[in-house]
């Protein structure tokens, strides 16, 4: 991939259909691509080592171009927060766990305002902080805490789907 996480995303894609995360929302070809960027992600994050690389070839140099990794633990979380918010037919859907169709428009509203929110969070908190984090890192950091909160807030939505 030569020390690039867009073109490891690229490779999988064209390779493996099971990464293929895409679809049409009105009218225009959507791009989620969840497992092929987690992939690359955790390549590179398993072999960071204090902010130094353990292997060169896996050393991006763009993996502040991946998007987080929109499922279903990360909106869940973004709506107990408050950040996301559900109208009245969605909301009842959701908290009645009733399946949602995969690539549905529902789905796809919940995973694309999920991937905003998120970038829009990451902003938010590198300038508060004064540090420059990527969608990578903010995800890992909310997937933890809607994990350990999974059981004790509203429940996340269903979707029968290979990608996520």
């Amino acid at each position: 991939a030569e020390r690039s996480a867009a073109r490891l995303v690229d490779m999988l894609v064209c390779r493996l259909p099971g990464f293929r995360d895409e679809g049409i929302y009105g009218g225009r070809q959507v791009f989620f691509y969840k497992r092929a960027q987690i992939c690359a992600a955790d390549l590179w994050g398993a072999f960071q080592d204090g902010g130094k690389c353990l292997d060169t070839r896996l050393d991006f140099t763009d993996v502040d171009q991946l998007t987080i990794f929109p499922d279903y633990r990360l909106p869940q979380l973004l709506r107990h927060f408050g950040v996301l918010q559900y109208g009245g037919k969605l909301a009842a859907l959701v908290d009645a766990q009733e399946e949602l169709p995969a690539g549905g428009e529902m789905e796809f509203e919940i995973r694309a305002c999920t991937v905003h929110c998120c970038s829009r969070l990451r902003a938010m908190l590198g300038e508060h902080y004064g540090k420059t984090l990527i969608d990578v890192q903010v995800d890992w950091a909310l997937w933890q805490k809607g994990e350990a909160e999974k059981d004790a807030i509203k429940p996340h939505h269903r979707t029968r789907t290979m990608f996520y």
